[in-house]
């Protein structure tokens, strides 16, 4: 089996308060690479009907989903080909109708 281009550990992320996303690391080949998800994304995986969340909402959803949006960084670290770090990940790369589909 091939291993993944990027991987990543459960590790809840952290905060960045001046890009209101959540901050978390993969690791390739040639070392490590930052991710941002943002709070938007974040509100429409935990409920599409939200506008936004506030950060330690946005903390909490990211610890609840973070093996789907590991997932979702690592489709789009291929589909991108690496691209410029931080890779933002935003509400258009989730894919994701709500929480009742990954439960």
């Amino acid at each position: 089996m091939a291993k993944p281009s990027v991987r990543f550990e459960l590790d809840g992320g952290h905060w960045v308060a001046d890009r209101d996303s959540v901050g978390f690391v993969g690791v390739t080949d040639l070392g490590e690479v930052e991710f941002l998800i943002t709070s938007e994304a974040l509100a429409e995986m935990l409920d599409p009907e939200l506008v936004g969340i506030d950060s330690e909402t946005a903390m909490e959803t990211f610890i609840e989903f973070e093996a789907d949006i590991h997932r979702i960084a690592r489709l789009e670290f291929v589909k991108r080909l690496g691209g410029e770090p931080p890779i933002l990940l935003t509400s258009a790369d989730v894919e994701i109708s709500g929480p009742a589909s990954t439960r």
